[in-house]
């Protein structure tokens, strides 16, 4: 995120237009104060679980340069090792992540701003780098998923990778200076290959005798035409599935209505497009040779869509001031984590409410509350103190 405020914002609207689950940032701007953040011990790396995140996770640590977070079934280590590192501080770095992989049981993906070359990942050349990554992947056994030209690599282990799908980089217009990448986890098969490869499985796979099963298999369901022999009792197992959902849950509901960050407007929504349409063509002309002209629209954009961005912060809040329990109201309440209703007061009784005046307590209600008090246990006293007050 280089640092950047305006790319800090636009993530956040971003994150709830596609209900993404799991957040590997790298050079975050801040602290999310909503959902779980886990972040390094130089604030250079982030995992981000926003509100809604489905999953819990069982355990997580961190190190110079990189945070993990493990789940029931796979682990993200999330890194960012700065290019101003001597290759010295760089090995180390990737020495202690090397070694905390290798303490995480399970499945595993490693990704992040690692600033290095390798043509693995659609540079055009390797540099040192870029081999000494190469060479931890391959002493861990992890295997290179980026398939376009980034800097920003993604790593994970072989059987992980199966179930890792549409793994792009996104086009949209983020206000950092890298683009975002996006990838779908099929839990559903990460879980079957565990409890295929399970150390409380009942049978040995690997003495498998296919003949004997399709024999098996073809005594209990006896037809003429082999290609219902699996068909039918999938058909029916499926059928009764079917029939029992029906009777106990009603189908789900989607709204196609997305969701917005509290400062979200129309024209920052046009503005992010402008954003994304001159960088296309700022893009384009530099390939071209120099682009003075597309580099000043460009950079005008975006400093007007950051503009827009904190004049709508600044205008919301505002509004707040004006009414407590409207969406200010409403912003704490989700950060507690709250589901309260607004309280239901008239503006009368609000006013009697702020200004009428407290009544004092009595000396009676006094000297019970003093007498419930233990002698020589004033806080605010040292033990000589205690003993002279007597």
């Amino acid at each position: 995120m280089h640092r950047c405020k305006a790319a800090d914002a636009l993530l956040s609207q971003m994150v709830m237009e596609n209900d993404y689950e799991i957040i590997i940032i790298s050079e975050q701007y801040k602290k999310k104060e909503r959902g779980t953040w886990l972040e390094d011990s130089s604030s250079t790396a982030a995992i981000w679980l926003p509100p809604g995140s489905n999953g819990a996770t069982v355990s997580n640590g961190n190190g110079n340069g990189f945070v993990w977070a493990k789940w029931e079934i796979f682990t993200v280590i999330s890194c960012y090792l700065t290019p101003s590192d001597s290759t010295q501080a760089f090995q180390e770095k990737l020495d202690n992540i090397k070694d905390t992989a290798r303490t995480i049981e399970g499945q595993l993906i490693i990704a992040g701003d690692l600033n290095a070359r390798a043509v693995e990942w659609g540079m055009p050349n390797t540099d040192s780098r870029g081999k000494r990554i190469l060479e931890m992947a391959a002493r861990l056994g992890l295997i290179v998923l980026s398939e376009e030209t980034t800097p920003d690599i993604t790593l994970s282990t072989e059987r992980m990778a199966g179930s890792i799908n549409n793994w792009k980089v996104l086009e949209d217009y983020t206000g950092s200076d890298h683009q975002y990448i996006s990838f779908m986890i099929d839990t559903g098969r990460i879980a079957h290959q565990l409890s295929k490869y399970s150390g409380t499985r009942k049978w040995n796979i690997s003495k498998l005798d296919t003949s004997k099963l399709i024999a098996a298999i073809d005594e209990q369901n006896p037809s003429s035409d082999p290609s219902l022999i699996a068909r039918k009792p999938v058909e029916h197992t499926m059928r009764n599935i079917t029939k029992a959902c029906k009777k106990s849950m009603p189908k789900a509901t989607h709204s196609k209505r997305k969701a917005a960050v509290y400062w979200w407007t129309e024209n920052i929504a046009a503005l992010r497009r402008t954003c994304l349409r001159l960088r296309r063509s700022y893009t384009r002309s530099r390939r071209r040779g120099a682009a003075p002209q597309e580099a000043e629209q460009y950079k005008a954009a975006k400093k007007e869509l950051k503009h827009a961005i904190d004049d709508s912060k600044k205008k919301k809040w505002e509004d707040i001031n004006r009414n407590p329990w409207g969406l200010g109201y409403k912003i704490v309440m989700k950060k507690l984590g709250a589901r309260a209703k607004l309280p239901d007061v008239t503006a009368a009784k609000m006013e009697h409410i702020v200004t009428a005046e407290i009544p004092q307590f009595t000396l009676e209600e006094l000297q019970v509350a003093t007498g419930k008090l233990k002698a020589n246990k004033s806080p605010a006293r040292t033990g000589s103190q205690q003993k002279s007050s007597k």
